[in-house]
């Protein structure tokens, strides 16, 4: 059985007012909704341009922006 997955280009407001920019890796058939609102997960894992690796805690993001899907 494979696992399909899909990333998505997305931009974080967090709640100090600062902006994460990258790409979340999520399941092929979940929407960016789902994710976010998983209550067994805290938290995401977004990859920034940079390659730079962010462990992002859920209740301090704002606002999540889909800005496309990644082929």
């Amino acid at each position: 059985m494979t696992i399909t997955r899909k990333r998505m280009h997305v931009m974080i407001i967090m709640s100090d007012s600062s902006k994460l920019e990258g790409t979340l890796i999520i399941e092929g058939y979940t929407r960016l909704s789902d994710v976010i609102n998983n209550k067994s997960k805290d938290f995401i894992v977004l990859l920034d341009f940079d390659n730079q690796i962010h462990i992002v805690n859920k209740q301090h993001i704002i606002q999540i922006m889909e800005l496309g899907e990644i082929d």
